[in-house]
């Protein structure tokens, strides 16, 4: 059935199965894809009938102002019915907000990047130098501990810019000019170099700025969240970030607001966790820490990867089955799945149906790249000092190592200071050298990722070791994976390239 020519301006094309929408307030496509769970007719169709009868205001001439209000107004009634009167929630994934976020904090950027359903550009610490006053001021601090806390993140900068051109001379010298290389490619490549050396003096409330893509279900979620944080620089962010997004999808987000029970989970959580027999704290300086796996992990996989070839049986029962099997037939399925795997091919999707949790101990840099991992189940530690910072083996091997850990001791100091009072804040002037702890719940598949991925020659030495130290670990408990995973256990001399 031919469609409505007016509605050319507002699709890729009129006769074909699939296409794009383009020129329609966020509220207006959520509005037609949410007609599709309740009309018979396509979304071209029913765009006709809603340009004809005016429902959403979109005239045909050139858009404007007063045309993008009324058609926003003529949503906003609709989301009023279906999202608020009948809780038909999932409209609001079909619009789509994209917010740019400047001058927050490293430690703010990290609960932003925390919402699995978004995606993010941020500023890097290894293409960009930061000058003395990039970090965020914390006006909620009583004098003089803001004043301590602004001193010590000057000093940090000053050491991070002072260093710079003795150790891009070093740098020079260990990586010379390849015949290949431009001059400004090798230019570049140094600089990345120096950065990543150094960037573990950064202050975590360095300023960054981040790009944010999300939909409106999920952005509220966040923006919720948020408004609930102990810290008074995120309540901010959180506030502004609902301003913004409401021009695009007022209806959609015109609802959130701070959640009572984040807010207080962690004083009724205190006295409960206080109660618990106390268990000596692990030994600071391990990488990874095995909590638990799945015993029968291979059972597990087998199962999911037979399933649909399997015929009706007893999926219960094949379990059973499967644990009385010989190994080597339960490997052979395995393998059968993992044969011609190509370098750009993640494991199938079976392997999702074996989990384990693992402890990581990381400095703080390495951290934020890793945080990128959002297909698991992440626990984060608050930021401190106390588990000592990383410092890398080729600033120890260039002769700057003591200076850096001069710098990072008197930024310790303050540390100390801020959390005695201010546990929270503190957080704000740990360098990224420092140590977090994280508890990682993750399927067999992620981890195939985040080794693959992360053990490459082009990734930080930081995080390397952590994805190295991964894949040792797992194939201790899981010898049948070690072969599978594709880990590249070498140690390079400035080797990210």
């Amino acid at each position: 059935m031919p469609h409505d020519p007016r509605i050319a301006r507002y699709v890729s094309n009129l006769d074909r199965p699939v296409f794009a929408l383009q020129g329609l307030p966020e509220e207006v496509v959520a509005v037609l894809f949410a007609y599709y769970s309740r009309s018979r007719d396509d979304l071209r169709t029913n765009l006709g009938k809603l340009l004809a009868g005016d429902e959403l205001g979109l005239d045909e001439g050139p858009s404007g102002p007063g045309t993008t209000r009324i058609a926003q107004d003529k949503a906003r009634a609709f989301h009023e019915k279906w999202v608020v009167g009948y809780g038909h929630g999932s409209v609001a994934e079909h619009a789509v907000v994209h917010l740019a976020i400047e001058d927050v904090s490293i430690i703010a950027s990290k609960i932003i990047e925390d919402l699995r359903l978004g995606s993010y550009t941020e500023k890097s610490t290894r293409y960009v130098v930061f000058d003395r006053d990039s970090y965020v001021d914390l006006p909620e601090l009583p004098e003089p501990l803001r004043a301590r806390y602004r001193t010590s993140c000057q000093r940090l900068f000053e050491g991070y810019l002072a260093l710079q051109p003795a150790v891009e001379q070093r740098v020079r010298d260990l990586c010379p000019r390849k015949p290949e290389q431009t001059e400004a490619a090798w230019n570049a490549a140094v600089r990345a170099q120096v950065l990543d050396l150094l960037r573990g003096l950064l202050p975590a409330g360095t300023r960054t700025n981040l790009g944010l893509t999300a939909n409106a279900r999920a952005l509220s979620m966040l923006i919720g969240k948020m408004m609930s944080s102990p810290l008074a620089e995120v309540r901010r962010i959180a506030n502004d970030m609902r301003d913004e997004s409401l021009t695009v999808a007022p209806t959609l987000l015109r609802h959130t607001a701070a959640s009572a029970h984040r807010t207080g989970m962690a004083e009724a959580l205190r006295p409960a966790v206080a109660k618990l027999s106390s268990v000596p704290r692990a030994e600071a300086g391990c990488a990874v820490r095995l909590v638990r796996f799945d015993t029968d992990a291979l059972e597990r996989v087998a199962l999911a990867l037979s399933y649909e070839h399997d015929g009706a049986s007893d999926p219960a029962a094949r379990l059973m089955v499967l644990r009385a099997e010989p190994r080597e037939r339960l490997l052979e399925v395995v393998q059968a799945a993992m044969r011609d795997r190509g370098p750009h091919d993640p494991a199938p999707r079976a392997f999702e149906a074996s989990h384990l949790t693992l402890e990581l101990e990381l400095d703080y840099g390495a951290y934020r790249d890793l945080q990128r991992h959002r297909m698991l189940t992440p626990i984060v530690r608050p930021l401190g000092c106390e588990l000592g910072a990383w410092v890398s083996e080729d600033l120890e091997a260039m002769g700057y190592a003591d200076r850096a850990r001069a710098l990072l001791g008197e930024a310790r100091v303050v540390w100390e200071e801020l959390a005695e009072q201010h546990p929270n804040e503190a957080q704000y002037a740990v360098p990224l050298a420092y140590r977090v702890q994280v508890l990682w719940t993750l399927s067999l598949r992620e981890l195939f990722h985040v080794v693959e991925l992360r053990s490459r020659r082009q990734g930080h030495a930081s995080y390397r070791r952590v994805a190295q130290e991964l894949h040792r670990v797992v194939a201790e408990v899981h010898p049948w994976l070690e072969k599978m995973i594709r880990v590249d256990t070498e140690s390079y001399r400035l080797a990210r390239g």
